[in-house]
């Protein structure tokens, strides 16, 4: 296929979408982690699953559970100390349990910045455990008849009701009985995992309206303006085809960004209306593009620039590899044996 206008302006398009899907990945993650988004999601899915509040606390008490607690605590001397304090506290769980001794003080109960303290993953076997060993914590390392006395003993709610049918799945097996406990807790985080996209969704969403209000990335002027500028089509097509040809960065902005967007008719043009005067103290008025009132397309612009740039990154990667094959691929061979006719 020989390449068209058309095409080429659709290249252009998707460059100017895939670099700015990379500032807003960086925003983006930037956001979550001084949220603490995913930690905050996932103590407050526990929060729906566990929904006795002193079975909670006994759980978060676990050592399984204390010490993957410990990771994420603010002044964390090191991964390796974190790491040695993990296997003690395990080791000392797993001593009481063998010994099945006098329980040894259990690690601080959550305080009230549980949530900002909380890991934001957890094993589904973790969990399993943690839960099983925290329905009674007299007894470590209880049978099914135990752990089937504590469950009904529990108020009626979401995990006494877990409990009891993952009770009759196990059929007496304790491994069992982990096992699906584990499959129970990963099909929540499934659905957990959903809404924190679509929560994510939003937030990029907003990031990718405010990206493009800032770089006045205005994709219908920008379609337009490559449609009617050959050269500047050309050479948006080589910065398409070195980006492709240098691969998605792992993390962060490509070095050469601010290069690949430089064709692309973005960003606000400023000048000087009234330069200052020798000795005066009011500075220059400057006389910029955001000081009009948006026009509707404008806007309309924006806002599609912005939508654009929710799909991510790895989306508009993809399509301008496709595109960029498509556009070299060039016109089509005859048949050899065509040709011999």
């Amino acid at each position: 296929m020989f390449p068209t206008p058309a095409m080429d302006v659709a290249i252009g398009l998707i460059l100017m979408y895939l670099m700015l899907s990379l500032l807003c990945t960086v925003v983006n993650e930037f956001i979550a982690t001084k949220l603490s988004l995913r930690s905050k999601s996932l103590a407050t899915a526990i929060e729906q699953l566990i929904d006795d509040k002193t079975l909670r606390d006994t759980f978060y008490k676990h050592g399984v559970i204390a010490g993957a607690m410990e990771v994420t605590k603010p002044g964390t001397q090191s991964t390796v100390s974190a790491v040695i304090s993990i296997a003690s506290t395990i080791a000392d769980r797993v001593k009481r349990m063998i010994d099945r001794g006098i329980a040894a003080p259990p690690p601080p109960a959550p305080n009230a910045s549980q949530k900002a303290n909380h890991p934001s993953y957890l094993a589904g076997s973790a969990v399993a455990l943690a839960l099983i060993g925290s329905l009674d914590p007299t007894t470590p390392l209880p049978g099914i008849a135990e752990i089937k006395k504590a469950a009904l003993a529990l108020p009626a709610g979401t995990v006494r009701d877990a409990l009891l049918s993952n009770l009759t799945v196990a059929n007496g097996d304790v491994d069992k009985l982990r096992t699906s406990i584990a499959t129970w807790y990963d099909d929540s985080m499934e659905r957990l995992s959903g809404a924190y996209k679509r929560q994510l969704k939003w937030i990029t969403m907003l990031i990718g309206l405010a990206v493009a209000v800032v770089f006045n990335a205005d994709s219908l002027k920008v379609a337009t303006t490559l449609w009617n500028d050959p050269d500047r089509r050309a050479l948006v097509v080589e910065r398409a085809t070195k980006v492709v040809q240098d691969d998605l960065p792992k993390s962060g902005q490509p070095r050469t960004t601010g290069e690949t967007l430089r064709p692309l008719p973005i960003g606000w043009n400023c000048d000087v209306a009234e330069p200052a005067k020798l000795g005066a103290t009011t500075p220059s008025v400057w006389k910029c593009a955001t000081m009009e009132p948006p026009k509707t397309m404008q806007i309309a612009g924006w806002l599609l620039t912005a939508a654009a740039l929710s799909l991510g990154a790895p989306f508009w990667f993809d399509l301008l590899s496709k595109f960029m094959n498509v556009r070299g691929a060039g016109a089509k061979p005859a048949r050899a044996d065509a040709q011999a006719n």
